[in-house]
């Protein structure tokens, strides 16, 4: 790894365990993130899987249709065999459960080398407009 703090932040998320809370999840994924090779890696992530995010927004807070939210974060671990476990949203709405079982079945991408056995925690902060 050419940074010893994204080093750092990779070993803190390997150590995660399923009883971590929600904000502890989306602050390790955003300081990954925020990382040179996150930042990479999500132009991969995103390049894969844009298309697939936009139509599950658009199935699941369809127009014409009041929405229960007005945004969400969402926070997942992406695993090696391209599947995403610990899914989940906050505010927890019918609509943004629908986005966070529909953003479940994506076609992730291979992780990039820094990821841990454990997965690659991420998290999308959601602004619904329109």
């Amino acid at each position: 790894m050419r940074n010893p703090i994204f080093a750092a932040l990779v070993l803190a998320a390997a150590s995660a365990s399923a009883a971590d809370s929600f904000d502890s999840r989306v602050a390790v994924a955003r300081k990954l993130e925020d990382a040179p090779d996150g930042q990479a890696y999500d132009r991969v992530l995103y390049g894969a899987i844009g298309n697939y995010i936009r139509d599950a927004m658009v199935e699941c807070f369809p127009d014409g249709v009041t929405r229960d939210t007005g945004s969400f974060t969402l926070v997942a671990d992406i695993m090696a065999n391209g599947t995403a476990t610990r899914v989940e949203v906050r505010p927890n709405t019918k609509m943004s459960a629908c986005f966070r079982d529909k953003f479940a079945g994506a076609p992730f991408p291979a992780l990039p080398t820094y990821a841990s056995a454990d997965g690659l925690p991420i998290f999308i902060d959601m602004k619904i407009t329109n």
